[in-house]
C-alpha cells in the first residue's frame, strides 16, 4: 500500500509533458500561415523596372572610345557601351546659317522665353533636317499629352516649332506645321538666332571627342545596341542637354 503514491507521481508527469506537447504543437500550427504568405512578398519585389514610354534606351554623352563598333561613352551618370551595325542609322549635327533654310526643307525651331504673339514666334535656335519618307518628322510627344496642338496660338510651354518652310522671306520663316493641326507659324530670326542643320551619314563619321546620343535596346550584359545615333561636336569638351544645358566630362 505504500508504493501506490509513486504511479500517481508518474502519471502527473506524463500529464504535464502531454499537455505541454500539444501546447508546442498548437503554437507551431498558428505560426504556420505567416509562412505561406512569405513567398509572393518577396516575388512581388523582384518584378522588373518599368520600360520606358517609346519602348527605347537612351545613352547620352562624350565619346571615350571607338573600337571597331563598339563605342565607350562618357555621361553624368557613368560611362556606357554601345554597340551599332551597318543598319545603325547614323546622322550628325554640325553648323549652319539662314541660308540653308530654303522652301521645302524642314526645320526644328526653338522660341525664344520671350511670350508668343498669335502664330509668331522669335526664334533662339533653327535646326534644318532631312525628311523621313518623304514628310518632315512630328515633334515627339510625352507620355500622357495632347497630340494636337491649338492653332490659335502657340502653347505657353511650347516644346518647339516642327515642320515644313513654305517661304523664306528677308528675316522671317513661314513654317508649316509637320502634324498639320495647326496654321502656319510665322518665325522671326534675329542676328542672336542660331542655326545648325543635321544630315544622315554613317558609322565612319563616329569618332572619339564627339558627342552622342544613342537610342535603341540594352542587351543581357547592359551593352545599348542601337538603332539609332546622332552625332554632334563637343564644345570645349562638353556636350549639349536638352534644354541647350552644357554639362562636362
Amino acid at each position: 500500500m505504500l508504493s501506490a503514491p509513486l504511479p500517481t507521481s508518474r502519471l502527473a508527469r506524463l500529464a504535464v509533458l502531454t499537455l505541454s506537447g500539444a501546447t508546442a504543437l498548437g503554437v507551431a500550427a498558428c505560426g504556420a500561415p505567416p509562412k505561406q504568405t512569405a513567398s509572393p512578398t518577396s516575388s512581388s519585389s523582384a518584378a522588373p523596372a518599368p520600360a520606358h514610354a517609346n519602348g527605347k534606351e537612351r545613352v547620352a554623352g562624350l565619346i571615350a572610345s571607338v573600337s571597331g563598333s563598339t563605342i565607350q561613352v562618357s555621361q553624368p551618370s557613368g560611362n556606357a557601351t554601345v554597340d551599332f551595325t551597318p543598319s545603325t542609322k547614323v546622322s550628325e549635327v554640325t553648323p549652319a546659317q539662314l541660308t540653308d533654310v530654303a522652301a521645302g526643307t524642314c526645320v526644328s525651331v526653338r522660341p525664344t522665353t520671350d511670350n508668343p504673339v498669335g502664330n509668331t514666334v522669335t526664334a533662339q535656335s533653327v535646326r534644318v533636317s532631312p525628311a523621313v519618307d518623304g514628310k518632315c518628322p512630328q515633334p515627339r510627344q510625352p507620355a500622357g499629352s495632347a497630340t494636337t496642338t491649338p492653332s490659335s496660338a502657340v502653347p505657353a510651354k511650347n516644346p518647339g516649332i516642327h515642320g515644313t518652310v513654305a517661304a523664306v522671306a528677308g528675316n522671317t520663316i513661314t513654317v508649316t506645321p509637320a502634324d498639320g493641326n495647326a496654321s502656319q507659324t510665322t518665325v522671326t530670326v534675329t542676328d542672336k538666332t542660331k542655326y545648325s542643320k543635321l544630315t544622315n551619314t554613317d558609322g565612319q563619321a563616329i569618332a572619339q571627342g564627339k558627342c552622342i546620343t544613342a537610342q535603341g535596346t540594352r542587351d543581357g550584359n547592359g551593352v545599348l545596341q542601337a538603332t539609332t545615333i546622332t552625332l554632334q561636336e563637343a564644345r570645349n569638351g562638353k556636350c549639349p542637354l536638352p534644354g541647350g544645358a552644357h554639362h562636362a566630362h
